[in-house]
């Protein structure tokens, strides 16, 4: 059974925030895996597939269940997408967040979990601005180095426009028994942007579920 469904915010079990107690990130900002969208759920036939190892017993090396993750890497201003097994990532909510207070110098916890759960995803309008869900998550980021300056340095997201949207092409959902055999979104946005990396406009399209009203960063 999938944990996630499209849409959902996931990262790697790597992710320093997922501690007991909000922190500021120690690790080198290039090191952090970056916060992604599930795009579709892929379920392998568990009489096809290998679960566990041939030589060592009761060593497991794969999953039934996998998931087409998306992220955005800033540096070269374009999307990533990437096939995850389930028991190798962690959802958002797991999360621990800290933001510096000038006004009390001194760290306070936010958290950002009910803000995101009560997004309003965007409804379509051609021309509309919109934000990528994991946005405000990464610009919240803090790292902290050697001489205790903080810094920000993440996957963020420019704003994106929306310019066009499809239905998705008919695939092979279902295997001959009927089970399912992956699971796709119901809409595409075509969104673009200013690619910085390569000084042109981009566009992708990508599932609605990724895409919320314009939001206030702060």
């Amino acid at each position: 059974m999938n944990y996630f469904k499209i849409g959902d915010i996931v990262t790697l079990k790597t992710h320093p925030l997922l501690t007991k107690k909000p922190l500021l990130i120690k690790d080198f900002p290039g090191l952090v895996p970056p916060l992604m969208l599930v795009k579709e759920i892929l379920f392998a036939e568990k009489s096809k597939k290998r679960l566990f190892s041939e030589n060592i017993k009761d060593a497991k090396v794969s999953d039934l269940v996998k998931y087409s993750c998306v992220y955005f890497d800033s540096n070269k201003s374009q999307f990533n997408d990437k096939i995850i097994y389930q028991s190798m990532l962690a959802p958002y909510s797991d999360l621990k967040f800290y933001k510096y207070s000038k006004a009390k110098s001194k760290k306070s916890e936010i958290s950002l979990l009910d803000e995101v759960e009560n997004y309003k995803l965007a409804q379509y309008e051609f021309g509309k601005v919109v934000q990528f869900k994991t946005k405000k998550l990464e610009y919240r980021k803090s790292y902290i180095q050697g001489n205790n300056e903080i810094i920000k340095n993440s996957f963020q997201t420019p704003n994106f426009i929306l310019s066009g949207l499809k239905l998705p092409e008919d695939e092979e959902l279902f295997y001959e028994n009927g089970k399912p055999k992956k699971i796709i979104p119901n809409t595409l946005y075509k969104v673009m942007w200013f690619n910085h990396f390569q000084q042109k406009f981009s566009e992708q399209y990508l599932p609605n579920e990724f895409f919320v009203e314009d939001l206030v960063i702060d």
